[in-house]
């Protein structure tokens, strides 16, 4: 055999090696952890267990979106469980892509948003506390986690004008009355989009619709009751 043959047969078997140990690494690679199991193995005290839960009455909620454009999503929990909250305000988590805690907040509600900006490479979160919305930033190594030194968001404007576009749709221009403002909407919903109730009377007997508009691009569309969570 001459130099050039062992030179190409050491490549081929490289090659192979490197492969072979390539699928090897992805079989063993664990799975991502279910919603659940992150709940209950980062959040809940050793030992606690997940309580019965109804759709309208949840354990946690939760969103997911790609902060740092890895391609990869982080996801974001909101507790509900009474232990995780007060006063209707509760304990929301944030994980990284491989499931690890990489922020803590206390005394958070809805809406929690997908902020249009990014900072150092991760997108903004809006966060709202005792009724006030906030705009959390990554700051270098995590994002803010002290609500006082976050900069207050106000969207009052923009809520009007999606006030406008709910009236002026023709879902609501049909029959539609009592338009209210629903904090209900999907954790990580985009900064400019709101949820909003409305009621129909039919033969004396009122029932509840719902609508969601987007002011950056003036779309308004139904959504269903029963994807809306009421707690």
């Amino acid at each position: 055999m001459d130099k050039r043959q062992i030179v190409f047969l050491s490549i081929v078997l490289t090659v192979i090696a490197l492969v072979a140990f390539a699928l090897y690494e992805e079989k063993i690679k664990p799975e991502k952890a279910t919603l659940d199991q992150l709940v209950t193995e980062y959040i809940l005290a050793k030992g606690e267990m997940l309580p019965q839960t109804t759709e309208n009455e949840p354990a946690y909620l939760s969103g997911q979106a790609d902060l740092d454009n890895n391609g990869k999503q982080e996801t974001f929990i909101l507790m509900q469980i009474d232990k995780y909250c007060d006063k209707q305000q509760c304990n929301a988590y944030l994980f990284d892509d491989k499931d690890k805690v990489i922020a803590k907040w206390k005394n958070i509600q809805r809406p929690v948003l997908l902020g249009n900006d990014t900072t150092d490479g991760w997108k903004n979160i809006i966060l709202t506390t005792n009724d006030q919305m906030h705009i959390i930033k990554h700051n270098k190594t995590q994002y803010n986690q002290d609500m006082k030194k976050a900069p207050i968001y106000d969207d009052k404007d923009q809520a009007f004008e999606a006030v406008g576009l709910a009236i002026d749709s023709d879902y609501y221009q049909k029959d539609g009355t009592n338009l209210e403002l629903d904090y209900s909407q999907p954790i990580f919903d985009c900064q400019s989009c709101y949820l909003f109730s409305y009621e129909k009377f039919n033969d004396d007997a009122s029932q509840l619709y719902y609508l969601s508009v987007d002011v950056t691009t003036k779309r308004v569309r139904t959504v269903e009751a029963s994807t809306i969570s009421d707690k």
